[in-house]
């Protein structure tokens, strides 16, 4: 006579959450448990800025084919600079619009330029670059909502 015989087995599958920021909604990335071990209280926790009482500052605003400076305020620590790839800040009405980086006051000193959706972090800057009155943008065509944090 045959017998019978059921395996039953349960398994788990770690996740780790990603929380919305800018224009990327909340998500759950599958990760492995190697992975999910590290990050628990490994090697793997980082932070940008332990210090509550620091503010990174928001200068995020449209640009426009017309070389414009970003403002005026000290860089003490990183700028980020992102082309979002929308004309403005909500986001719905999208560019495919190039967006140009004059660093040192003018476009004539060289700069580097930002497609949509592409975005840059600068630290450890000289004396013409630490402040946001030495970033010029400018957009190959249409407006751009250029989102701009610095510390």
């Amino acid at each position: 006579m045959a017998t019978t015989r059921m395996r039953t087995s349960s398994s788990v599958n770690v996740f780790h959450r990603i929380a919305s920021v800018g224009d990327m909604p909340q998500h759950d990335v599958s990760t492995t448990d190697t992975v999910a071990a590290i990050m628990s209280g490994g090697s793997a926790n980082f932070q940008v800025e332990g210090d509550e009482t620091v503010v990174h500052v928001n200068a995020s605003q449209v640009h426009d084919a017309t070389e414009s400076v970003i403002g005026s305020g000290a860089i003490s620590s990183y700028i980020y600079i992102k082309n979002t790839g929308f004309t403005s800040s909500a986001k719905i009405t999208a560019t495919t619009s190039t967006l140009t980086v004059g660093v040192g006051q003018t476009f004539a000193n060289g700069g580097f330029t930002l497609v949509a959706g592409e975005a840059i972090t600068l630290h450890g800057l000289g004396a013409g670059s630490d402040n946001l009155s030495d970033f010029y943008l400018d957009s190959s065509a249409t407006d751009i909502w250029v989102e701009i944090i610095y510390l």
